[in-house]
């Protein structure tokens, strides 16, 4: 059984805590399937959709087509409202609940199972991906970058993602505008995923950008293998170089792992 070994990485902006994280992710090593999100500061109870967002996808991943992206945005949109204390709210922070909302960005990532692949007896291992704004995902095979989704190139990051709502009549303008993206391909074992929202994801685009420009070619496991041993200072290092953006960071490394089924 081919399984995604994960390991999840992250950090708060610096000056702030640990609860004031507003970034989220979520995975299952045995489905196969992973996601990340970003949850924009501006928004109301960000982190909370954005946590919603990417167990929804964990839990059964959308049909990467428009219309039924857009059903199954219907039940996180369903599950974020429910939970808010709404009788609770102090007047504006309800006016802020529905006129705003919460915004998030959303990277999602599962291996193809079963009658995905058509009764079809492969080799190969098929993946699919789907993202909404600037979370990335980073594929990695024998120490090397063979693709990188949904951003093309570093200078496709910016300050305005688009993003995903609570108000679904938000999200069906967004989706018409062409920012669903999707992306499916095929994968082996030892093969490694990268899933990271726009901070570090642009960070990792810089470091891909040095084979481009045939300054050096990254060693991807050394780099992966310095965030494992100290993944806080590491960043902590990137902030005071200059080299990231002071934002919320979230990392997942998922490796494609074959494990024997227990008898």
């Amino acid at each position: 059984m081919v399984i995604l070994k994960t390991q999840a990485y992250t950090l708060q902006k610096a000056g702030t805590q640990p609860d004031q994280y507003e970034d989220a992710f979520a995975f299952d090593m045995r489905s196969g399937r992973a996601a990340v999100a970003d949850g924009a500061s501006d928004s109301f109870e960000a982190r909370g959709w954005a946590t919603t967002l990417t167990q929804s996808f964990v839990k059964k991943p959308p049909v990467p087509e428009q219309d039924a992206f857009m059903e199954w945005l219907e039940i996180p949109s369903r599950a974020w409202h429910v939970v808010l204390p709404w009788d609770e709210l102090p007047w504006y922070a309800e006016q802020k609940a529905r006129d705003v909302g919460g915004l998030a960005t959303l990277l999602g990532f599962y291996l193809v199972r079963g009658a995905e692949t058509n009764g079809t007896v492969e080799d190969v291992i098929r993946w699919r991906a789907l993202a909404v704004g600037d979370a990335c995902l980073l594929h990695l095979r024998d120490n090397e970058l063979i693709h990188r989704f949904p951003i093309d190139k570093t200078e496709g990051f910016n300050s305005t993602p688009a993003l995903l709502s609570t108000r679904l009549e938000h999200d069906a303008e967004v989706i018409e505008s062409g920012e669903l993206r999707t992306m499916e391909g095929t994968c082996q074992v030892g093969d490694t995923f990268l899933l990271a929202t726009d901070a570090i994801a642009e960070r990792l685009y810089d470091l891909a950008d040095l084979e481009d420009l045939n300054i050096g070619l990254p060693d991807w496991e050394s780099i992966l293998s310095l965030m494992d041993d100290d993944f806080e200072g590491l960043i902590d290092q990137f902030r005071e170089d200059a080299l990231i953006r002071n934002d919320d960071v979230t990392l997942l490394v998922s490796r494609v792992e074959e494990q024997e089924d227990a008898s």
